[in-house]
Parts: C-alpha cells; sequence; structure tokens
C-alpha cells in the first residue's frame, strides 16, 4: 500500500492554473501598457505611414494628383516629336494649364504659341537655380537652339534675355 498523500501538500508544490496565468502576464514579453487601438498601432509601421503620407500628398496636389493629370501628361511624353504632340499639349493646356515638371516644361519648349513658350521658358527659369548643372546646361542648350529657330522676335528676345539670366 502506498502512503497516502495529504491534498493541501500537493496544492502547495504546484502552482494553480491560475497562478501560472497570473505569472505569464507578469512577463516582459506581454505588454503591461495600454492596449492602443488598431489604427494607432497601424500607424506605427512603416508602410501603413507611408501609404497614409502617399494618400496626405495626393490630397495637398490637388489636380495634379490624380491619375487623369498624369496621364494628360503621359500623353505629351509619348506623343513628342509626332503629329499628335500639338494636340496632346493643347488639350493638358486647356484642362490643366501649365504644367510644373521640369522635364514636361522642356518639351514645351517645342511647341508653336507664342504667348505658352513665354509662360513656359519664364517658369523655367525659375525652376533652374534648384535644378543641377547638367539640367541647367541642357535648359541653355535649349534655349540657344530656340533663338535661332523661332518664327517669333518675341520668343527670340524672351529666350536671349532668360539665356542671359542664366
Amino acid at each position: 500500500m502506498t502512503p497516502r498523500r495529504d491534498s493541501d501538500d500537493d496544492e502547495r508544490e504546484r502552482p494553480s492554473w491560475r497562478e501560472i496565468d497570473r505569472m505569464r502576464d507578469r512577463s516582459r514579453h506581454v505588454s503591461r501598457g495600454e492596449q492602443r487601438p488598431a489604427k494607432e498601432r497601424a500607424l506605427r509601421t512603416g508602410w501603413a505611414k507611408k501609404q497614409h503620407l502617399k494618400e496626405a500628398e495626393h490630397v495637398f496636389q490637388g489636380v495634379r494628383g490624380t491619375k487623369e493629370y498624369k496621364a494628360a501628361v503621359d500623353a505629351i511624353h509619348r506623343s513628342y516629336g509626332s503629329a499628335k504632340f500639338s494636340s496632346a499639349v493643347k488639350k493638358f493646356l486647356e484642362t490643366y494649364g501649365v504644367p510644373a515638371e521640369w522635364g514636361t516644361l522642356l518639351l514645351l519648349l517645342d511647341y508653336k504659341d507664342d504667348d505658352v513658350l513665354g509662360e513656359v521658358i519664364e517658369k523655367l527659369k525659375g525652376l533652374a537655380p534648384k535644378r543641377s548643372p547638367v539640367e541647367k546646361q541642357g535648359l541653355k542648350n535649349k534655349l540657344e537652339i530656340l533663338t535661332f529657330t523661332a518664327k517669333s522676335s518675341r520668343i527670340t528676345s524672351v529666350a536671349e534675355a532668360a539665356l542671359t539670366e542664366l
């Protein structure tokens, strides 16, 4: 016959499940702070933060952040050097006005409307100080070509004035 153990001794030697759970809750692997909402936790991750910043950027860009605007800019770039170029530029200008992107402005230097060319040259002059030396040299080269090839004396004088300022 085996000696009988007291049930009190067994319970004292081994912790109860409730005590085990309490010890787990005190573990350093379990967060003790207040639980944050899921949205706040998501914002702390890098991916979610980038997504929210991208959405905010689109809001602040206004019309220029839309897919339609980007498609119109792409249409100008794709049609450059073809017969469709002037119609793509005309459609873009009617809808959005003169663009703000450096590359698109450089392409518009080949557009044949004097008023638009004057605006484009002025915008490029304003953007030039922030551009790299290679980009500035490219602009100077395009303006020099424009001074020789422009049919309008007004555009020739505007291009020459821009060259002297750069």
